[in-house]
Parts: C-alpha cells; sequence; structure tokens
C-alpha cells in the first residue's frame, strides 16, 4: 500500500511538471505572436517600400466599416493584412475625421498614411 502511494505521489508530481513546462511553453509562444501583433500595429512597412508604388483610386462611402474598408484595401493590394488593418483603423487618430470620397491611394503609403487621405490632410512629398 505504501508503495503505491508514493508511485502515485511522484506521478503526480511529474504530471504537474509536465502541465507547468507546457504552460510556460505555450505562454512564451503566444505572447511573442502578442508582441509581433502589437509591435507591427505602430510599425507596419508600406505595401511598396523603394519608389512611388501602384496608385489606385477608391471610394468610400460613409458607413464604411473598418473590416469592409479593409478588405478592400487587401483586394487591390493596398495593405497585406486586413486584420492587422482593422486594429490599426482603431488605434489611428484619424479614425473619427475620415470622411466619405473618392481618394487616390499608393501602395507606398503607410496605413496612418491612408487614414491621413482619408481624412482630408494633404501629405508632404518626400524630397529625394
Amino acid at each position: 500500500m505504501k508503495r503505491d502511494s508514493i508511485i502515485f505521489g511522484l506521478l503526480r508530481y511529474v504530471l504537474h511538471g509536465a502541465l507547468i513546462v507546457i504552460a510556460l511553453m505555450l505562454i512564451k509562444e503566444y505572447s511573442a505572436k502578442c508582441y509581433d501583433l502589437g509591435y507591427r500595429v505602430f510599425k507596419e512597412p508600406a505595401v511598396t517600400m523603394v519608389g512611388e508604388g501602384k496608385k489606385l483610386t477608391i471610394t468610400i462611402t460613409d458607413n464604411v466599416s473598418a473590416k469592409s474598408l479593409g478588405e478592400l484595401l487587401e483586394a487591390k493590394g493596398l495593405i497585406r493584412d486586413k486584420t492587422l488593418f482593422i486594429l490599426q483603423y482603431y488605434c489611428s487618430e484619424y479614425r473619427k475625421e475620415m470622411k466619405a470620397g473618392t481618394y487616390e491611394l499608393k501602395s507606398s503609403m503607410t496605413a496612418e498614411e491612408m487614414f491621413a487621405v482619408m481624412a482630408g490632410y494633404e501629405l508632404e512629398e518626400e524630397e529625394e
């Protein structure tokens, strides 16, 4: 009887140890993914890094949602990830200022620059 309780006690400690190791591995994995996503929300580069990129004209309506706007821009090749774009939209200072209209956007623009254009701000051209 004593031998069985010792074996079950050791088995219990081994299982607890294994669960702790698994939990730590999951925490490490998902915290790295969360950090990466958080970093990308604020530092995601433009689709086209060199040159002007492709220019596209898009039209947005008054009641356009962040999701539908993200889907449109992803389909047109102006952004890489619509889910990331939605997060960027909700973190943007231009979110409440965006207006319905027709806009010329470039694949060399970041999401923040696109938001600024759709809010009616003029972007300064870079000097080369």
